[in-house]
């Protein structure tokens, strides 16, 4: 009996002694994690996507294409203000991907000034400005223009003596009234503060709690509801959720492979103009949630806005002034800059207009309830050409809108709305200004609408007022059937959907 009552206690003993170890080896506890899509960076130049709740199995991995041969990308984040995918590559440049397909586009072929300086850099978007934060291990600070690809202002460097190598902003939605920064300090292991940003004062949150060596990746969803990064401990890449008002983070599952950079979409982001010239930004599936709403200035006295959209090129909104002028919409303060100067060459004629980008030849598609076609460069602000007016007979179209609006399209249809007609229409050719009926809306709207179609999604929006109510519709591009999505507060000049949906 004391024989095997001295086996048995060995037996516990030695299996208490493996437990320990396992401990002191690290294996950490891990809990179910966010069911949220993720998009990472690879070293090797890939966007992957997967799940939070299941980190281990990507559901896509895909080599960027459309990058200088021989640079390599460091960062990536959602811009909210279009739902675009930004890359940083280490050639001081901005791409802008495709997160479909992996294809870039690069924002400016200039190397911003001055270059990064250290071999681990991350970017995140300022939702409140519309920028983007450039911070490197080596403590470099800046604020970089997602439109132009130039350095916008050299900040306040950070401590030596830290190595940021993961930084992300609080409430990444568009318009957004305030923002915290968040930074990971891969020496130190803990959760800062950067705080006021621009000085690059680091203000300790807490340690991470966590084990590993080099790089870092961290974002946060646009609510503040989850804060993730991937880390790598050896051989083993972890997946964690941090907890923002401590740093303390815990595992929610492996990655397949190690991921540089982490970047959660942002939500779906569309634009009005309202009858005081007020830019409105809202989500498309909730408008009335969260609404921002910013006046439009610098235009002439006394003018009024017309239609917006936005550029493929660039991700630059553009909108159109009944003074026969074209601006260009900071989306941050909402101050407007005339591109070009004085008047279009060739008057606008009309009271209600449709306005939208070509996505194959960057140009700006005019048309007018009075059957005016005109081509606009938004470069110049010039007319390119003012084209065959609207026919047969004398349609009132008030709003347009191109398919496949991202860059890089080679085909494209110009669809537009006759709100006497109460119809959907496929202009084409454009230029010769042939409508082709495809259908009836369905419903009786006023000459006060706007129409875009979403360059990922596809998907063909009009927002309309039907007697006293506007609301927000779904287009059917072949039968001209327009379907009631949501209601809006208010009427509206002009509407145009975020790039990125």
């Amino acid at each position: 009996m004391n024989k095997i009552f001295s086996l048995l206690l060995s037996g516990v003993m030695v299996a208490t002694a493996i437990s320990c170890n396992d401990d002191e080896n690290g294996m950490e506890p891990m809990v179910q994690g966010p069911d949220l899509m993720v998009y990472g960076l690879t070293e090797s130049n890939e966007i992957t996507s997967f799940n939070a709740n299941n980190p281990g199995t990507f559901m896509s991995k895909t080599a960027v294409t459309g990058i200088t041969a021989g640079e390599k990308l460091m960062s990536i984040d959602f811009r909210p203000a279009t739902g675009e995918l930004y890359a940083l590559s280490n050639a001081s440049k901005l791409y802008i991907i495709n997160p479909m397909n992996a294809s870039a586009r690069v924002v400016s072929t200039t190397a911003f000034s001055p270059a990064i300086s250290g071999a681990i850099a991350s970017i995140d978007f300022n939702p409140t400005v519309d920028r983007i934060r450039l911070v490197t291990n080596t403590g470099q600070n800046l604020r970089l223009h997602p439109e132009t690809g130039v350095a916008a202002f050299t900040d306040g460097s950070i401590a030596t003596t830290s190595s940021i190598t993961g930084i992300a902003y609080t409430n990444s939605t568009s318009g957004a009234a305030s923002t915290t920064l968040y930074d990971i300090d891969v020496t130190a292991k803990k959760l800062f503060k950067q705080d006021p940003p621009n000085n690059g004062t680091l203000v300790a949150v807490g340690d991470l709690g966590i084990s590993f060596t080099g790089q870092v990746a961290f974002d946060i969803n646009p609510d503040n509801s989850a804060a993730i990064i991937a880390a790598t401990d050896g051989s083993v890449n972890t997946l964690y959720k941090t907890d923002l008002s401590t740093g303390a983070s815990v595992n929610i599952g492996k990655l397949s492979q190690k991921i540089i950079d982490l970047a959660i979409p942002t939500n779906p982001v569309a634009y009005a103009v309202d009858n005081t010239n007020a830019l409105q930004i809202f989500n498309p599936t909730n408008p009335a949630q969260g609404m921002v709403s910013k006046p439009i200035t610098g235009m002439q006295t006394g003018e009024s806005i017309l239609g917006i959209d936005f550029r493929p090129v660039n991700g630059q909104l553009y909108a159109l002034g009944n003074t026969s002028r074209i601006y260009t919409i900071n989306l941050g303060t909402g101050a407007a800059t005339q591109v070009g100067t004085g008047t279009l060459t060739t008057l606008l004629t009309g009271t209600d207009f449709g306005f939208d980008f070509n996505p194959t030849v960057d140009k700006i598609r005019v048309v007018s309830n009075t059957g005016q076609n005109l081509r606009l460069d938004p470069v110049t602000g010039a007319v390119t050409a003012p084209d065959t007016a609207l026919n047969p007979g004398t349609p009132a179209v008030s709003s347009a809108a191109y398919t496949n609006n991202f860059a890089g399209a080679t085909a494209t249809e110009l669809y537009v709305i006759d709100h006497n007609t109460d119809k959907l229409y496929l202009q084409n050719p454009p230029n010769g200004g042939v409508l082709v009926e495809k259908g009836a809306l369905g419903v009786n709207i006023t000459s006060s609408n706007g129409f875009d179609i979403g360059a990922m999604s596809q998907k063909a929006y009009l927002m309309a007022t039907v007697g006293s109510d506007t609301k927000l519709y779904v287009v059917n591009l072949t039968t001209g059937a327009a379907t009631s999505s949501v209601t809006y507060p208010n009427m509206v000049k002009g509407f145009t959907v975020g790039l990125g949906f």
